[in-house]
Parts: C-alpha cells; sequence; structure tokens
C-alpha cells in the first residue's frame, strides 16, 4: 500500500472517528436540552393542576373514562389522592390514575420522572406531591413522539451529512497527500536516471523550504560523499596500479636477463638479490595496501595491551639506529616515566616506524630525531620531531592522503610508495584517535599521534632518556 492511500485511509478513519464522538455528543446535548424542555413544561403544568378539581358543590369526578389517550404534543393532568382514587383531571386524562400504586407512594413524598408507554406510544410523566392536600399527588404527562421523530430525523441528517463529510475527507487527504509528495516521486525519478558517468549529476532542490527541500538537499550532500569516495577509490586503484607496475616490470626484466644463455654467477647472483628485492617490495605494498584496505571496512584488527611507551619507542629508536648512523642522525626517546597505555604494540610500532622512516628522509645530517609521548587529559600523545625543511605548505593538509608525496624532492632519497603516513592514520583511526602534521616555527616537522582515553596511569613529567 503506497504511503499516499495509507495517509487516506488513516486521515478518513480518524475524521470518521472524530465526526462520530462530535454527532454523539450533540445529540447527546440536544436530547438534554429538549428533555429539560419538556420537564419544565410539565412542570408548569404541575403548577396550575388546581384549576382541574371540581368547585364547591360540584360533583367529583366519577366518569368511567379509560385510560388517558391524549393527542400529540397535549398535555395530561390529574390530581390522585392517596387511596389511587383521581380527583381532577384535565380533558382526555381519563379516570384511570396515570400513576402505579408504587408510584403513586414515591410521588407522595418527593418530585419523581417516569418514562412510561402508552399503547405503543412512549410518553414522559412529571409526578409530584399536590401542596393544597397532604397525601395528594399531582401528575402531568405528554407523549414523546414528537421528541424521538426530531432525534430520528436528526440521526439520519448527521449520518447521511458525516458519510459525505467522511468520503470527501478521504478523497481530499489522497490528493493532498498525492500533491506533498509528488516531490518525493520525482527525486525518485532524479535518482534512479543518476549514472557513474556523471559524477556532477545533483537533484533539483525545491524552493519551497520545507522538509521536502531539506531532504533533497541532504541527498544532494550524500551524492557529493558518495561521489568523491568514488573518485578517490578510483585514484586509489590508479595509484596503486601505477605503484605495482614498477617493480613487476623490474622483476620481470631482471627473470629475463637471468634467463639468458651465457650469464655469469656472479650476474645470475645479483639478478637474483634484485628480483628478491622487488618482491619484497611487491610483499610490503601489498600488505599496506590491504591494512588500508582493511582500514576502509572499519576492520583493522586490533590486540589491545597495556604497554610501556618508554621500552616501545625505544625499540623504534633501536631498529633505526643503524640508518640513523648513516645518514649522521640522532635519535633521542622522551617519555615519562611509568607511562603506560592501553594500544595494540604491533600497530603503533608500525605508526611510529613509518613516522620515524619519514623523519630520516627529510633530516639533515647531523640534527636529531625526537621520538615523545606525554598524558594529556587522559589522552596519549606520541611525537615524532625532525629538523628538516618541514612540509611544504600547500602539501601540508595532504600529507596523510594515500599516494601522496610533495611535488619537490625533501629527502636524500625519494623512496617509498606514498603510503606510510596514510597507515599512521589508519592506525590511529583504528584506536578512536587522528594523526596531525605541523611545520615547526624553528624549522623541521612535527608528527602527532593522538589517541584519546588510551593512557592507563598518569606519569611524571619532565624525564628525558636520550638514545
Amino acid at each position: 500500500m503506497s504511503i499516499r492511500l495509507r495517509l487516506a485511509v488513516v486521515f478518513t478513519i480518524a475524521a470518521a472517528a472524530l465526526f462520530s464522538l462530535g454527532g454523539w455528543l450533540f445529540i447527546t446535548q440536544l436530547s438534554s436540552a429538549l428533555l429539560s424542555s419538556i420537564d419544565s413544561q410539565l412542570s408548569a403544568q404541575l403548577a396550575q393542576a388546581g384549576r382541574y378539581l371540581p368547585s364547591s358543590g360540584s360533583p367529583p369526578v366519577t366518569s368511567n373514562q379509560g385510560a388517558a389517550n391524549p393527542g400529540l404534543g397535549e398535555y395530561l393532568v390529574q390530581v390522585i389522592d392517596g387511596s389511587g382514587r383521581v380527583r381532577g383531571a384535565s380533558p382526555d386524562a381519563g379516570t384511570q390514575s396515570l400513576l402505579s400504586a408504587a408510584d403513586l407512594r414515591r410521588a407522595a413524598t418527593s418530585t419523581i420522572v417516569l418514562a412510561t408507554n402508552a399503547e405503543g406510544e412512549p410518553e414522559r410523566q412529571l409526578a409530584a406531591p399536590f401542596s393544597a392536600h397532604a397525601g395528594w399527588v399531582a401528575v402531568a404527562s405528554v407523549s414523546l413522539e414528537t421528541y424521538d421523530h426530531t432525534r430520528g430525523d436528526l440521526l439520519i441528517g448527521i449520518i447521511v451529512a458525516g458519510a459525505i463529510f467522511v468520503l470527501g475527507a478521504g478523497v481530499g487527504s489522497y490528493g493532498l497527500a498525492r500533491a506533498a509528495l509528488s516531490p518525493v516521486e520525482r527525486m525518485r525519478r532524479e535518482v534512479a536516471a543518476l549514472s557513474e558517468q556523471e559524477p556532477d549529476s545533483r537533484l533539483q532542490v525545491p524552493r519551497t523550504k520545507d522538509e521536502i527541500a531539506a531532504l533533497a538537499g541532504t541527498m544532494n550532500d550524500l551524492l557529493a560523499r558518495l561521489q568523491q569516495a568514488l573518485a578517490r577509490q578510483r585514484a586509489f586503484v590508479a595509484d596503486a596500479s601505477h605503484e605495482l607496475r614498477t617493480p613487476f616490470a623490474v622483476l620481470q626484466g631482471e627473470l629475463e636477463l637471468a634467463g639468458r644463455p651465457g650469464r655469469s654467477r656472479e650476474e645470475l647472483q645479483a639478478a637474483v638479490r634484485s628480483a628478491a628485492d622487488e618482491a619484497a617490495r611487491l610483499a610490503r605494498l601489498t600488505e599496506d595496501l590491504l591494512l588500508l584496505a582493511h582500514s576502509d571496512e572499519r576492520s583493522l584488527p586490533l590486540r589491545p595491551v597495556t604497554v610501556d611507551l618508554g621500552s616501545l619507542l625505544a625499540q623504534s629508536a633501536d631498529q633505526a639506529r643503524s640508518r640513523a648512523a648513516a645518514a649522521d642522525v640522532r635519535c633521542d626517546v622522551e617519555v615519562p616515566p611509568g607511562l603506560e597505555a592501553v594500544v595494540d604494540p604491533n600497530r603503533i610500532r608500525q605508526a611510529v616506524d613509518n613516522l620515524v622512516d619519514n623523519a630520516l628522509r627529510f633530516a639533515p645530517r647531523g640534527s636529531r630525531i625526537v621520538l615523545a609521548a606525554a598524558e594529556s587529559d587522559g589522552s596519549l600523545v606520541i611525537e615524532v620531531r625532525d629538523s628538516g625543511p618541514g612540509f611544504p605548505a600547500d602539501f601540508l593538509p595532504h600529507a596523510f592522503e594515500r599516494f601522496g608525496r610533495p611535488d619537490i624532492g625533501r629527502a636524500r632519497d625519494h623512496g617509498g610508495a606514498g603510503l606510510g603516513l596514510a597507515i599512521v592514520a589508519a592506525i590511529a583511526m583504528a584506536h578512536g584517535g587522528r594523526a596531525v602534521a605541523i611545520n615547526r616555527t624553528g624549522g623541521g616537522a612535527t608528527l602527532t599521534l593522538e589517541l584519546p582515553g588510551a593512557v592507563r596511569a598518569a606519569a611524571a613529567p619532565g624525564y628525558t632518556s636520550p638514545q
């Protein structure tokens, strides 16, 4: 069932329920008002009941007329003594008491209202003590046929009017829902017609400034994000293909050369070593791409444990010692004693090693690289600082993008696929944190890992351990 039809059905049911309730309240109030008016007229007849008593010297009422049979809208009045004998009556009221013995006894003490049925016609009676004679009762009666006809006609009119109203409400609500949802249907057709070959496709936003317009704007934002993600994915595939092509080409060339006749043992060994290096490069690149793919799927595996940050950073510094010595660069570790955090040590080591490798490419000879860790409001902050030229200003916002490398050469060699810092950002994100790159005022760059809530114990400030 469509939304338009559901809205029309719900609105129709609600209109029927409200109209029925309103009609019932109206009929109830009108009936109460009519009965109150009838009771007022009956009370007025009771007040004048004494005029129907025979005057002095006149014979008492002894007619043998039967029970009262009043005409439409005619009031009948009787004055009845304590024995049930009719002492006085209006014309056509008859001599037979309008009240039963039980009702006569009740009326002798208080005013009562009775609904009776005389010869199939509904009547309403009002009886009260007759003030002129103790123990006597005055009773007035009137037919309710007019009242019932009025109620019946009114009920039929309300039912007919209600049916017309509910039908009109249903049709109107369906038309209103159709008109209100027509922009949604239009947007559905526009979305169905979108193609990935049209990267700048957008939905038409209505000028109504209502919820439909807000929905169109939100969908345009979503389309923009999806198109950006598709563009990044295409760029990623293109860059990965480019990076993989070079080692594959080198590996293929080395194998072809090794397969030529007349190659010496030394040449074959050199070709095998070169092929092994390219295979290792391919393996590293494949592992990096797999890690980034897991990061995109929010499924990068972590095994967090409590680790000592001083020991962890010292291991990274020791691993880079030989390369640092060859580049005449010193690696120092600055970590407060006792600083512990709940992290995945292998992933954090991988991130720090990438940061150190990045710093070694940029650090000038005779400078130092600082590996630091500290606690800030419960967050773990790991920094790797170098004294190189820093990042180009236009490249700094893109430092952690995949295959992102500055256009100018800042390092002594230009190796690497441009995935190291992207992996650092992915590891930080997997820990619920982020990676930040800034240029230092005095020269060089600072790359920071910020991991909220990772610190297990507070550390004493100011401790420095040179490595």
